[in-house]
């Protein structure tokens, strides 16, 4: 429950979409069925892949995996058949009504920060995992993979970076 409510705050799509093509993405890393493939350079895998229409073999992979284990459970259909009323209620209202309530924030303030600000840098470190992360760094384990381990998006990212070229390693 409480990682339902990080997620719909994080506003990168619902639980179960986020599962799905996270699988793909690393199980199919830097080829054409990646969503955020690093081998199109920095910018699509930071923040192009989402200004395009998917891969077709996006599509078609993603829909070959299975995801009946994510589904079975009984939050992950809650959120995702009431995703945006979520939305509006805990990326929007909570974070801008907390701050004018309880501190006496300026409502607009409140929302600027607690919401915008927030929101583009927590997508911005987020991304850096498919971008950075899998161009720039090092490889201890296997040099002949994509991800990479980098300082910087580990420290950004929460340790996310570390993580996601662990997965890599053992999912291909």
């Amino acid at each position: 429950l409480i990682l339902a409510f990080a997620n719909t705050m994080a506003l990168q799509n619902d639980i179960y979409e986020w599962s799905r093509d996270h699988r793909v993405h690393h199980k199919y890393s830097e080829t054409n069925a990646d969503p955020h493939n690093a081998n199109r350079g920095f910018f699509f895998s930071h923040m192009g892949w989402l200004l395009l229409k998917k891969h077709k073999d996006v599509r078609h992979k993603g829909a070959s995996v299975d995801m009946s284990d994510v589904w079975a459970d009984p939050i992950v259909r809650f959120q995702r058949r009431f995703y945006v009323p979520l939305i509006i209620l805990i990326w929007g209202l909570i974070p801008t009504l907390v701050p004018y309530y309880v501190w006496g924030e300026q409502m607009w303030f409140s929302f600027l920060g607690c919401v915008c600000f927030r929101y583009v840098y927590v997508l911005h470190c987020t991304w850096l995992v498919n971008s950075l992360a899998h161009l720039q760094g090092h490889r201890p384990y296997d040099r002949h993979i994509g991800p990479r381990e980098n300082n910087s998006v580990i420290y950004f990212a929460f340790g996310e970076g570390m993580y996601a070229f662990c997965f890599a390693n053992h999912l291909n």
